[in-house]
C-alpha cells in the first residue's frame, strides 16, 4: 500500500515535470503575470494608505484650526496675571462646530463633495482645559450642557487621548463614516488637543 502511494506520487511528480518542460513557454508568462498582479495589488494598497494618511493629516489640521478659532480668551484675566483662560464654554462649543463645518466643507454635518468622509460628522467629545497658577481645570461641553469635571495640579491631568495637559486649550474628538472602496461601512474617529499659546 505504502509502495503504491509512493509510486503514484512519483508518477504525478514526473508528469508535472514533463508538463513544465513541454510547456516552458507558458510558465514564464504566467509567472510574469502573477508578479505583475502582485505588484499592482501592492501599489493599490500603498496608494490607499497614502490617501488615508493625507486625509488624516487634513482632519487633524481642521480640528486644530477649529479649536483655535473657537477659543474665547478672558482678556481681563490675561491683563491681570497673564493667564490664558477660555470663557463662555457654550459659546466656544457653538463656535467650534460652526468653524468645523467650514474647515471640513460640511453642510448640516454632511460633506459637500466626495472624499474620505462619506456621511455625517459628529462631535463625540469636547473639553476645555484652563491652566492657571499651576492648576488645570477640566470642563466638558456637549449638547446636554456644561459640566465642570474638576481640577488637578499641572502635570497630573490627561486628555482622553492620553496627552498631558500643560497649557490652556481645547480637546475635541469627532466621528464619521469612511468612504471605503471595498463597500464596507467603517466608522472612524479623530481627536486633537489644541493648546492656546501665549502671544
Amino acid at each position: 500500500m505504502y509502495f503504491r502511494s509512493v509510486r503514484k506520487s512519483g508518477i504525478v511528480n514526473s508528469r508535472f515535470m514533463l508538463f513544465l518542460r513541454d510547456n516552458s513557454g507558458i510558465a514564464q508568462p504566467a509567472l510574469g503575470l502573477f508578479v505583475l498582479l502582485f505588484v499592482l495589488v501592492m501599489m493599490i494598497f500603498i496608494l490607499n494608505v497614502a490617501a488615508y494618511k493625507a486625509a488624516s493629516d487634513k482632519l487633524e489640521d481642521a480640528l486644530a484650526a477649529s479649536g483655535l478659532a473657537a477659543s474665547l480668551i478672558d482678556t481681563k484675566q490675561y491683563g491681570i496675571d497673564h493667564s490664558l483662560i477660555i470663557t463662555e464654554p457654550e459659546n466656544v462649543y457653538e463656535k467650534y462646530k460652526e468653524t468645523l463645518m467650514i474647515n471640513l466643507n460640511l453642510k448640516d454635518s454632511f460633506p459637500r463633495n466626495t472624499g474620505i468622509i462619506s456621511g455625517p460628522v459628529k462631535v463625540e467629545d469636547f473639553r476645555i482645559y484652563n491652566v492657571r497658577n499651576k492648576v488645570v481645570t477640566e470642563i466638558e461641553v456637549s449638547e446636554s450642557g456644561v459640566r465642570n469635571l474638576g481640577s488637578r495640579p499641572l502635570g497630573q491631568m490627561k486628555a482622553p487621548n492620553g496627552q498631558v495637559i500643560e497649557l490652556t486649550g481645547i480637546y475635541s474628538e469627532i466621528s464619521f463614516p469612511i468612504n471605503n472602496r471595498y463597500g464596507k461601512n467603517i466608522f472612524a474617529r479623530k481627536s486633537k488637543l489644541t493648546s492656546v499659546n501665549t502671544f
